[in-house]
Order: C-alpha cells, then sequence, then structure tokens
C-alpha cells in the first residue's frame, strides 16, 4: 500500500491495488463523523460497442444498457438492496455518465457493515426475463419525465449536433425503444465484461482507522472468486462531421441558445500536461466570458444574456468540448459575438496576468471550500483520467499554470475546435 502526504491541503491517501486488480483509495477524515464509499466501474453510456468476454467479435448493445445496468444491481433475488442500507442507518445511491457507473453509500453508524453491502451487492449481479421486464417500464416513465425540461433538452440536442451518429448524441438512459431492446442475457455480457475489479476503483473516506478497513476490504476480496478478464476490447467514439445549426421548439418563455466547440481528441499523454490543458480551458472561458469579464458585463447590459449565462468544459479520454448556453432574445447575435470573441482573444482587454490571477485565487477558492464535502472528493477520484495525479494535485498543478502556458493550450483547442450551435425556441401557437 503506498501513502502521499498532501501539505498544502493537510490530508493524507492511501492507495491499494489488491491482488484481484481493484484499486482501492483510502482517506481517513478522523474529525468527521459521516462515511461515505463509492465504488466505481470504468463503464458508461459510450460503452455500446465492445468484445465481450469469452468472444472474438465486437459486439453492440442497446443504447441506455450501462445505466439500466446499474438499477437492476440494487434488486436481488431477497429483495432491494437500498432497504438493506436503510436498517442499517445509511443512505445509498447510483448514477451512469458517459464513461462510468458509481454506486454510493453514506453513514453515520455500521460502516465497515456498509462497506461490506456495498461491495457484495455490485459484486453479485441477478438479472431475470422477469425483473428486466419490470424495469423497462420504470425506466421509460425516467425518460420520459425530463422530455419538458428545456435546459436538459438544449444540453442533449447541443451534443446530438457536436457528436452525430455516436453514443454521445443518445440519451444515457437510452430511448423506449432501446430500453425495450435490452435482455437478461445482454445484462450479464455486460456485466462480466465491465464490472471485473482490474476495471473498478473503491473510494472510501471517514473517521475510520486505516488499518482496520484496509483489511477489511481484502478479506472481502480475497473470499470472492474473479478469473482474470483480458483487456476491453471497445470501440472509440465515432466522431462525423458536427450538425449545425437545429433548432427545435418548446414551450419557453423565452430562446435558449447553446454553442458547442467540439474539440480534436488528441489529448496530450503525460498526467501533468492532461491535468494542465483541462484547467487551462477552464481558466481561458472564465478570462474572456466569466463575470468578471468585459464581455459578460457589455453582454449582460445590453440584455443579451441574463443570469442563466453559462460556460462549461467537459473532459474525457475519448472526447473534450466547450459548453456555452444562453437564455437570449437574439441567439444569432450572441453567436457572432462569442465566436468573433474566440478568434481574437490575444487582443482581449481581460485576457491578462491580472485577470489570470483574480481567476487563480477564485478557482483554488472553491476548491479548498469542495474539501469539505467527502462526496465531491470522493467523485474526482473515480474519474481516474490524470494516471497518477488526482484531485490533492489541483492547488501544485494550478499554481504552475501562467498566461503563456494557457495561451498554447488554447490556441491547440481553437485551432481544432468545430463550432455548433443548437437552439430551442418559444412553441408557435
Amino acid at each position: 500500500m503506498k501513502r502521499i502526504d498532501y501539505a498544502k491541503v493537510g490530508e493524507s491517501l492511501f492507495t491499494d491495488v489488491l491482488d484481484n486488480g481493484l484499486t482501492v483509495y483510502y482517506l481517513p477524515k478522523a474529525d468527521y463523523n459521516r462515511t461515505y464509499g463509492l465504488f466505481t466501474t470504468n463503464f458508461g453510456s459510450l460503452d455500446t460497442t465492445f468484445q465481450p468476454v469469452n468472444e472474438q467479435n465486437l459486439q453492440t448493445f442497446p443504447e441506455g444498457i450501462a445505466h439500466f445496468l446499474e438499477h437492476k444491481l440494487f434488486e436481488k433475488e431477497d429483495g432491494d438492496v437500498m432497504y438493506k442500507f436503510g436498517a442499517l442507518g445509511a443512505q445509498t445511491n447510483a448514477f451512469t455518465s458517459f464513461s462510468r457507473t458509481s454506486y454510493l453509500f453514506s453513514t453515520r453508524e455500521n460502516s465497515f457493515e456498509c462497506v461490506q453491502l456495498l461491495l457484495d451487492f455490485v459484486q453479485d449481479p441477478y438479472f431475470t426475463a422477469e425483473n428486466v421486464r419490470k424495469e423497462q417500464g420504470i425506466i421509460q416513465q425516467e425518460i420520459q419525465m425530463y422530455q419538458d425540461d428545456s435546459d436538459w433538452r438544449l444540453f442533449a440536442g447541443l451534443l446530438a449536433n457536436m457528436y452525430p451518429n455516436s453514443p454521445l448524441a443518445a440519451d444515457i438512459a437510452g430511448t423506449p425503444a432501446t430500453i425495450n431492446a435490452i435482455t437478461a442475457e445482454d445484462l450479464y455480457k455486460n456485466y462480466t465484461t465491465f464490472y471485473q475489479p482490474s476495471n473498478m476503483n473503491l473510494f472510501l473516506t471517514g473517521p475510520f482507522e486505516t488499518d482496520k478497513m484496509v483489511e477489511f476490504v481484502k478479506a472481502n476480496q480475497a473470499g470472492k472468486h474473479f478469473t482474470k478478464k483480458p483487456e476491453i476490447k471497445r470501440q472509440t467514439v465515432q466522431t462525423t462531421e458536427p450538425i449545425s445549426p437545429r433548432e427545435i421548439e418548446l414551450e419557453v418563455a423565452m430562446p435558449k441558445f447553446a454553442l458547442g466547440l467540439r474539440g480534436d481528441d488528441k489529448l496530450p499523454e503525460n498526467p501533468v500536461k492532461l491535468f494542465e490543458y483541462k484547467l487551462s480551458m477552464s481558466l481561458f472561458f472564465g478570462l474572456l466570458f466569466g463575470p468578471t469579464s468585459q464581455l459578460y458585463e457589455n453582454l449582460y447590459q445590453s440584455g443579451l444574456i441574463d443570469d442563466s449565462f453559462d460556460t462549461s468544459f467537459e473532459l474525457d479520454r475519448r472526447f473534450h468540448f466547450a459548453a456555452l448556453t444562453a437564455d437570449t432574445e437574439n441567439p444569432q447575435k450572441l453567436s457572432e459575438i462569442l465566436q468573433e470573441a474566440l478568434k481574437s482573444y490575444k487582443i482581449d482587454s481581460n485576457f491578462t496576468d491580472d485577470h489570470l490571477e483574480l481567476l487563480k485565487r477564485e478557482m483554488l477558492g472553491d476548491y479548498l471550500t469542495s474539501l469539505n464535502s467527502l462526496e465531491y472528493i470522493a467523485q474526482q477520484f473515480s474519474s481516474e483520467i490524470y494516471g497518477e495525479l488526482n484531485f490533492f494535485d489541483l492547488p501544485e498543478i494550478l499554481a504552475a499554470l501562467t498566461l503563456d502556458k494557457i495561451s498554447t493550450n488554447v490556441e491547440r483547442f481553437i485551432n481544432e475546435m468545430k463550432p455548433v450551435e443548437f437552439t430551442i425556441l418559444p412553441r408557435q401557437i
């Protein structure tokens, strides 16, 4: 087991790789009264085409199967796992993203029992034709619930424009048609392929004694038999040319506009460079378009944007993009201004060392505040895209960023990016 002390944030992280390949992170927090666990597999909605274990060819499965499997793991022959956590005084949940699925618990008591239950229920699948049919109806209702959510439809529409004919264009939960196509056999094939310990990680934090928790987890895993699985062969995201612009009509009071900037997928292999790239782009959009920028003030005062204006930057090993969204009466004019600002960022009055230092201090302040959230810390560790680096390395990477480094990373992004627009208009009566 390896221990790393992070003096700048006052944390000590213990990392262990078990004999079965499972990576476990232990973050003891003696002054907390709650234990939090997150068990994650590197398997998400993008992973619909892959080579199943013991098969020779790639196979494509229905969209939404990772999310469906997440739901089904809670149901066992002897009842719903959520009730078992409740009996221990714990809360539990799960979530599926583009590239991972995570299961979690949070508790003030019975922490060892909760860790055991988390490991045991995730590592013991129970799928039948009957319980699959029951879940199909439940998830179809869930899908329908947010079809009228205009913010969700804006983001989903933008993704479909940026990555047409790819899993990124599909809803993480799938569609009623794809959900109906899922079988118990499909679920077992996906489970056997992706829910192997070497493709998973466990993060535990709370007021436990580290040595006791380490031995407890080891004993739990040693009591289970996992055959060694080959490296997973999965299809990469197919990036055909984006579609732009596109519009739909919904029941909204004002047009909702999204400008997407699809990045090139050739990301830095070096973990430090990759971390720098992510932070550089986040800071860049703050410099140009954040609330402390002159452009934001001008757009706000002119009425082109309101408090809904937002920027985000998403980075995964298989894709990355920026999204700028706003409620606006003039989507076309706003798009022109934003794209012109991107082209001429080097002469922008806000692209300065002083402004950068201000944003770096704000980012560091937000980061230090986030250290109070066990849930947030755990979720940062579940992604594992920075190799040996992790969430606690952020202050050091951030401190070393200069305007020149940011400019180099920005040039890389802007030279290859593909702008995409998507708009939701008020429904015409």
